[in-house]
């Protein structure tokens, strides 16, 4: 049999290896597990030569533990309990060293040379009780916190095995970690069934939706990448040798215990921090927690930001048949409240004693409505699954549409809001359809069938053929008055389309959008304001538009999108949201006008929203309007440059285009320089706060296939006519020193904090290439890089232009490709993959 035998590989064979394997039997007749199992390589080819000892006598590339599944009591729901809470080995007799739950991996191994292996581990589980009997307990290290450690063979029990790691006494790191479990009954020796009690509510592939490859542990154990392996050490025991954090006055949490040293703060009103669901809910919850300071080892979850609405409980956990990573108790969330659960998020709540603060700040005289509570017993006694579902856990920003999309809007300063200028207006609620809607709530979507340019050269106009659809159907419009009884506001249609640019006759990239502030509204074409026109509708609820814009003859990517308006819909016939709630579509839609080539595609909305759930309402921007990754470069163009312009100009100097602006956001953690556009006073660094959740380099995690590396025909195609990207072109002379939002690429780079608005010649560019590496990669050796291989990057534009007139096109060219082209030494996809 042909094996790969993993002691007799080199450091590069060892680093692309990827395991797998399976538990194929556990035997519990003499008290300490015994494992076996296989372990393949990617192809399936079986792997010998992994049981390699330390001089510790432990086996640094496995992990294992077991624990049983304890049933639910008193309403509190069934808890893993872990055996291995032993620091070393204990011994008969002798104290023993205790500690919170955590892998072995010193019991005894044998390889037999075939791929297959035995563990045995190196304490008798049936004996762990009268273990921990004999320990030393102190005001922190509570026996009670180490929970039941008696062996019932009765009960489910689970072994994990995770292989990986670095080479033997070296360094380098495997590709892929093998993690598989094994759940089964001691008592019968046969795997648990779907009769069997279990506990399985989140699955790797819904965490995986948006951490495209969960990793964990790297620096300490084979890397963790399954949540059935995650539960089995992260029970509510972690908490054993850790203090109380509650102050005893304010928000901010102290650390205290064994573990205060490591500024840990493990036990928050006496439930473990680190237990999973606690855990996994406060690092979701991030920023809105109400307790301040939680830090596990290091990890800082008040620093954490959600990339979508922490009330979409279903993105995580979801029992339905129609979920896209169904979990036998995926509803738990709902049918199955308690303290541990519900607290996560709601931590402000203290249950011994009802009192404490909810997530909204609301109810401060008494915290928790159904006062204290001792257990769990009664949690859903209040809290129906109906209740939590469709009341608690509507997918609803409570000020997300803001300003711009504030409502009523000020039809000038101080009217009818005062201390709001005129465009403005008062928050109010924000609905996603993403989750759940609250009740009488309308599902709007918007449709275009189609769009076409018609009219004499000169005098072309765009038509487009579209619906409006409320809960499903389609909406036969008002004459006049609001467009949808109830329903105030309007969605808008714009266009979008490129002109010649830059000595560029045919841009890939569009440069020329309608209107930033969303087009022209429904209700004013219905209302044949401004010489635009409809007629309809037809016999399927379709209206054709036909707007006023004359189209010019060189336009290119003629695009139209519906539903970008600030001022969309706000539905006013709810006594439960008396000021408005704003309606807003999934996303808003795109159509290419017939006989046009559309623009080249680059990201996907379904890949945004696959983090974002709807983007653009929770966290919100643009009021939730501007929800399409695919079409959001008709205004956030090559052209896009920050800053105001006149002198003493307070910050600016950054491209916003697209391409530049999402790398640079989902960047942060990576760049040298904080993508400090937006910065405020509270927050000077701007987007530096983000925390992508995936693996950065995986670009497909955003983008399709072909696009990023331009091996797909048409992304190859425009190679040639990307727009470079207008870095600034506004006086940016004397700005203030403390200026907030200012590129420091303009000073370091470019010419410094000059007036660079006197011409288009006089703006600091950079090539369109160079620019979309550089929102990831804005390191100095990475600056280096991209200027020494014909990259422009903050040059003023007359610089770099033929004959120092940008109009006739750059005379500099990137020559990226030749080492970055697909195939090439150093293939874009190739590289992002290491």
């Amino acid at each position: 049999m042909t094996t790969v035998k993993a002691n007799l590989l080199s450091a590069s064979q060892w680093r692309v290896l990827s395991l797998g394997g399976e538990v194929t039997a556990v035997d519990m007749s003499k008290g300490a597990p015994v494992i076996s199992f296989k372990v393949t390589d990617a192809a399936g080819t079986p792997v010998s030569g992994l049981a390699q000892k330390n001089a510790a006598g432990a086996y640094p590339n496995f992990s294992f533990g077991i624990a049983k599944l304890m049933p639910a009591t008193a309403g509190a729901p069934s808890r893993w309990v872990n055996y291995n809470v032993f620091g070393a080995t204990p011994v008969a007799d002798k104290p023993p060293v205790l500690m919170f739950p955590e892998p072995e991996n010193s019991g005894s191994m044998v390889d037999n040379g075939d791929g297959s292996y035995v563990y045995t581990f190196g304490v008798d589980i049936t004996k762990v009780k009268s273990y921990v009997d004999a320990g030393a307990f102190s005001a922190t290290s509570i026996k009670a916190d180490l929970d039941d450690l008696s062996y019932n063979p009765s009960l489910p029990h689970r072994v994990i095995v995770a292989i990986g790691g670095k080479m033997p006494d070296a360094t380098t790191l495997l590709k892929g970690s093998a993690n598989f479990t094994y759940d089964f009954v001691p008592a019968t020796g046969k795997p648990t069934t779907d009769v069997d009690p279990q506990r399985l509510i989140v699955t790797t592939a819904s965490c995986n939706s948006c951490h495209s490859n969960l990793s964990l542990h790297a620096n300490m154990l084979p890397v963790m990448h399954d949540t059935k392996m995650c539960v089995v050490c992260h029970t509510d025991q972690v908490k054993f040798g850790s203090g109380e954090s509650v102050p005893a006055s304010g928000n901010t949490l102290v650390p205290a215990g064994k573990y205060a040293a490591y500024g840990a703060t493990m036990k928050v009103m006496d439930r473990a921090v680190g237990v999973f669901p606690n855990m996994v809910h406060k690092i979701h919850m991030g920023q809105k927690l109400y307790y301040k300071g939680y830090n596990q080892f290091g990890v800082k979850y008040n620093e954490i930001t959600y990339p979508q609405s922490q009330t979409n409980c279903v993105k995580c956990h979801d029992g339905s048949a129609t979920a896209a990573n169904p979990t036998p108790q995926g509803d738990n969330w709902k049918t199955k409240p308690s303290r541990v659960a519900c607290g996560a998020c709601h931590d402000g709540i203290n249950f011994a004693t009802g009192l404490g603060k909810t997530v909204t700040g609301k109810f401060d005289a008494y915290g928790h409505v159904g006062g204290a509570q001792a257990d769990d017993t009664r949690c859903a006694q209040c809290h129906s699954a109906a209740a939590i579902e469709k009341i608690y856990h509507v997918t609803v920003d409570r000020t997300g549409s803001a300003d711009r999309g504030g409502y009523p809007i000020n039809t000038a300063p101080n009217v009818p809001t005062p201390g709001l200028p005129a465009g403005m207006g008062p928050a109010i609620p924000l609905a996603s359809q993403l989750g759940n809607l609250p009740s009488g709530v309308y599902k709007i979507n918007l449709e275009i069938a189609k769009a076409t340019v018609t009219g004499a050269s000169g005098a072309k106009h765009l038509n487009v053929t579209y619906r409006i659809l409320k809960d499903g159907s389609p909406v036969t419009l008002n004459p006049s008055g609001f467009l949808i009884d109830g329903v105030d506001g309007s969605p808008s249609i714009m266009v979008a389309y490129a002109v010649p640019q830059d000595g560029i006759t045919e841009p890939a990239d569009w440069n020329f959008v309608q209107d930033l502030g969303g087009g022209v509204t429904v209700k004013n074409i219905r209302d044949g304001v401004g010489g635009n026109a409809q007629t309809g509708p037809d016999a399927n609820g379709f209206y054709t538009a036909t707007l006023a814009l004359v189209i010019p003859d060189n336009a290119k990517m003629v695009t139209a999108s519906l539903g970008v308006s600030y001022q969309g819909f706000v539905q006013t016939n709810l006594a439960t949201y008396p000021k408005g709630i704003r309606l807003r579509e999934p996303a808003f839609v795109i159509k290419t006008a017939e006989g046009y080539t559309p623009r080249r595609q680059i990201v996907s909305k379904d890949k945004c929203n696959s983090c974002h759930g709807q983007l653009g309402v929770e966290p919100s921007f643009h009021s939730g309007a501007r929800n399409n990754g695919e079409g959001c470069a008709a205004c956030h163009t090559a052209n896009y440059s920050t800053g105001h312009g006149g002198p003493g100009d307070k910050g600016g100097g950054w491209n916003v285009s697209e391409k530049n602006m999402v790398h640079s956001i989902h960047a942060s953690g990576k760049r040298e320089q904080a993508f400090n556009w937006m910065a405020t006073a509270d927050n000077p660094n701007g987007f530096k706060e983000v925390t992508y959740p995936g693996v950065l380099s995986n670009c497909e995690q955003c983008h399709v296939p072909g696009s990023y590396d331009f091996s797909a025909a048409a992304n190859k195609a425009a190679v040639p006519n990307l727009l470079w990207s207008t870095d600034a072109n506004k006086n940016m002379t004397n700005p203030d020193a403390a200026t907030l939002g200012l590129s420091p690429w303009v000073t370091t780079l470019g010419l410094g904090l000059i007036d660079y608005s006197t011409s288009p010649n006089a703006n600091l560019v950079s090539s369109p290439i160079s620019s979309a590496c550089f929102g990831c990669h804005d390191s100095k050796a990475a600056v280096g890089h991209i200027q020494g291989n014909g990259g422009t990057l903050y040059k003023q534009a007359s610089s770099v232009a033929v004959g120092a007139d940008r109009a006739k096109g750059f005379a500099v060219t990137e020559t990226c490709l030749v080492c970055h082209g697909t195939g090439r030494a150093a293939d874009i996809k190739a590289m992002h993959a290491k």
